[in-house]
């Protein structure tokens, strides 16, 4: 797999470079990070060889650190390929238009736990790119070491976007011979209802996915993000996985996101999958 490691070499995403290049080591896969220059105020403007010298100092400094990260880690995990980028730009823009560039598997960055107007400044290009990335983008938390995932719970309401999500996780979820379980958080009242809508569900799945070890739950709980947290914490998760919809206006206005708000204060590393549902099955 390739894994395209965005950073602004700040701790968090040191922490999610460290943890890339060992997912890399386990899975024989190749690494590209991408430091991005972001144009700041007057300089959104070029003044000519004032604009441009500012870029290029920006840009150096850029290439020697990442060269050091890049050094660091074929010597902690010799085998693995590594490569560098830099780009000017828009953060979430450049990180999309890089991925496609160099075809990568799979996004990793870091993120840590934020509220208020700091998980506006911190987390929104994180957010930005689990909606808009048509790859798996693997969300790190700060202090989070690697560990080889041995299980993957992965939270579903149903949706059709949920089956394609499936298909990209099992072969993630291959790669470390890991347990998915998914799992359904239900009302009281929704109970019964539910339990025969997960029969069927994991009826089809198995009807479409090719991997034996996938197991089900429901759980209730009236609150949908604090019922994945608690069972995450009970079941011991190695890694959450869940799929996001692309929303239209409305539902982006009057709807909260899980997706979006896991990615801001989870423990454990996040998977997030945006499923295009205008996609049909057939097409992966």
């Amino acid at each position: 797999m390739k894994y395209l490691v965005p950073t602004d070499f700040s701790d968090n995403a040191r922490n999610a470079a460290e943890y890339a290049a060992a997912l890399a080591k386990k899975t024989q896969g190749g690494i590209i990070y991408l430091h991005i220059v972001i144009p700041i105020g007057s300089e959104r403007q070029p003044q000519g060889n004032v604009y441009a010298d500012k870029v290029k100092e920006k840009r150096n400094e850029a290439k020697e650190q990442l060269q050091k990260i890049s050094t660091k880690v074929q010597l902690s995990y010799p085998g693995i390929t590594t490569n560098f980028i830099i780009r000017t730009g828009e953060v979430s823009d450049e990180i999309m238009n890089a991925a496609q560039t160099y075809k990568a598997d799979m996004i990793v960055m870091g993120t840590r736990g934020a509220s208020g107007l700091k998980k506006f400044f911190f987390g929104s290009n994180t957010a930005s790119v689990i909606e808009e990335s048509n790859i798996p983008v693997l969300i790190i938390p700060e202090n989070v070491s690697f560990m080889l995932p041995k299980k993957i719970v992965f939270a579903t309401d149903y949706y059709d976007s949920d089956f394609i999500a499936l298909k990209k996780l099992s072969k993630v979820a291959s790669s470390f011979n890991a347990e998915i379980v998914i799992v359904h958080i239900a009302t009281e009242k929704e109970l019964e209802l539910e339990l025969s809508m997960i029969d069927y569900f994991s009826e089809k799945v198995s009807k479409t996915i090719d991997y034996p070890k996938i197991t089900y739950k429901v759980i209730v709980n009236e609150n949908i993000s604090k019922g994945i947290e608690s069972f995450v914490e009970n079941e011991k998760t190695d890694i959450l996985a869940l799929s996001t919809r692309k929303r239209n206006p409305f539902e982006k206005l009057f709807n909260k996101s899980i997706t979006k708000e896991f990615s801001y204060h989870s423990k454990i590393p996040l998977l997030a999958f945006r499923i295009d549902e205008s996609i049909g099955e057939s097409d992966f």
